[in-house]
């Protein structure tokens, strides 16, 4: 597993852990190896030593690894100078015509065991186990090539290649190169390039027929995705299609879907990829953590074993407790959640009520005036010579107050604050549809479930138990947006259920208090 810090390797209980910066891939080859891409070189990391750094041709730009895809021991790397090929890690050979200017940043790799045309002997292909034609597939800058060869211990001999055009109906997408992933299925039958919202494929096979149309252009299929969510990588495994996004892991039987999301907590994670596993098993590598999916039954709980029967089918119908209708618990989530649309209306309203408050200005001001005057004069009175003196003195005190109101009516009409209250109501918006569509996510699962019980008595005991105790935990997550209105709602419901028609009444973690609350 990488991290912006390093790389770590767990080998049973050891752990060790190998310090690089700007990591953009892993991948094991047939011999344990671990290739590391980094945006500053190849590594390589085998079982008894630390990572070695792996000189390729194109020099700095050739040395910035986007993408590796390995079959066996054959390594095809996404480089900045465009794509390298390497039969057993020793030599690393160039592809393409303009593999030395291109940037490439996805790569997808068709062994040649997929090649099903019989060579037969003599003829001349280098003996590696099988005999055909592989294909390198390289995207980059907006262009899809393919270069085919011959498999050899020393690289590629190349036989062939073209570039093919992409006409996709891509609306609105700036013609719709924004790739985020491109792969081969399983059976190297067709090549996906994934976007982040929709999925074109087309045939790959050697074999396939030119006159026949169905394999000669894409076709496109766009999921049924939670709103707003990005699809980051597409991937094989337990016999199903995964999607992983940032809103959460899904999966359907075929590219076409319908693609459902997985179990909690990976369900409603931001999830980055997803790696096939031995035993029908797979790894998803999520925000919160890595989680192994397995579809291997798990032991049912005694208690629920007894209510609907173990080991045979049950006798009667299986029925759940009744659900409040969806837009009561809709509205009682967002009100919970502080999203409801009419926060926005308020917002808007307080903002332009604004402008009828002024801004209150307060001044005071205090004049101090003290003024002296001294005369002196002389006067002959009387025979005499007098002098006389003249004296003023003035004193002044004046106090001012002001109150200044100022009203900007223009914003009534277009507060200064509107392109910030947009931004904020924008990502109210998107809280809103995440939160309503993870609502009805477990709404109509649950309703899913509910039918599938309810609907026939054939069902196997175990397909049974594992129903009903989903059915139990997305009751527990609705139960838990609405702050435990559901059950609430639920405590007026007759406490004489019988456990086998209705399972969710045997007394566990999920049980209902039957207490009334005037709601």
């Amino acid at each position: 597993m990488a991290d912006n810090a390093g790389v770590s390797w767990w080998r049973d209980d050891l752990r060790e852990r190998a310090v690089l910066s700007f990591i953009r891939d892993l991948a094991f080859d047939s011999e344990g190896v671990l290739w590391i891409a980094t945006s500053q070189g190849l590594f390589s990391w085998n079982r008894s030593g630390r990572p070695a750094r792996r000189r390729l041709p194109g020099g700095e730009s050739g040395n910035r690894i986007q993408r590796i895809v390995i079959s066996n021991s054959t390594l095809l790397l996404a480089t900045g100078s465009g794509a390298v090929w390497s039969s057993a890690g020793r030599i690393f050979q160039p592809l393409g015509d303009s593999a030395a200017t291109r940037v490439i940043s996805h790569v997808a790799l068709r062994p040649a065991r997929f090649d099903r045309r019989d060579q037969g002997e003599g003829s001349g292909y280098f003996d590696i186990g099988y005999a055909g034609i592989a294909q390198a597939w390289l995207y980059g800058a907006g262009r899809l090539s393919v270069v085919r060869g011959l498999e050899s211990a020393s690289g590629m001999r190349v036989t062939g290649g073209e570039a093919l055009p992409i006409s996709l109906p891509r609306a609105g997408s700036d013609n719709g190169l924004a790739v985020v992933d491109l792969v081969i299925d399983p059976e190297g039958r067709r090549l996906h390039l994934v976007f982040e919202d929709a999925i074109a494929w087309r045939s790959i096979e050697e074999d396939s027929s030119a006159s026949d149309p169905s394999n000669s252009g894409w076709r496109f299929e766009r999921p049924n995705l939670p709103p707003g969510a990005s699809i980051r990588s597409l991937e094989w495994a337990s016999g199903r299609v995964w999607l992983a996004t940032d809103h959460g892991l899904l999966s359907g039987a075929s590219i076409k879907g319908p693609f459902r999301r997985a179990a909690s907590p990976v369900g409603t994670t931001s999830c980055v990829e997803i790696q096939p596993r031995e035993f029908e098993e797979a790894l998803a590598l999520c925000r919160t953590g890595l989680f192994a999916l397995s579809r291997a039954s798990r032991e049912s709980p005694p208690a629920l074993e007894a209510a609907v029967g173990s080991g045979t089918a049950p006798s009667r119908v299986i029925r759940l407790l009744p659900d409040p209708p969806l837009a009561e618990i809709r509205r009682r989530a967002l009100v919970r959640s502080g999203l409801t649309v009419g926060r926005a209306h308020k917002m808007w309203d307080r903002l332009r009520r604004r402008a009828y408050w002024p801004d209150l200005e307060l001044s005071f001001d205090v004049d101090l005036d003290y003024d002296q005057e001294r005369d002196s004069d002389e006067a002959f009175l009387s025979g005499d010579t007098r002098r006389l003196l003249d004296r003023t003195r003035d004193e002044g005190r004046n106090y001012h107050a002001a109150i200044e109101l100022d009203w900007d009516l223009g914003g009534i009409v277009y507060p200064l604050e509107t392109v910030d209250l947009s931004r904020e109501l924008r990502q109210i918006v998107t809280l809103r549809d995440d939160v309503a569509d993870e609502i009805n996510q477990l709404y109509f699962e649950r309703q899913a479930i509910r039918e599938s019980l309810a609907s026939t008595t054939s069902t196997d005991a175990n397909e049974i138990v594992r129903l009903t105790w989903r059915a139990r935990e997305l009751d527990a997550g609705l139960d838990a947006w609405t702050g435990g209105w559901i059950s609430r709602w639920r405590a007026v419901l007759p406490t004489s259920l019988d456990p086998e028609t209705y399972p969710e009444t045997d007394p566990g973690p999920m049980d209902h208090p039957r207490t009334h609350h005037p709601e």
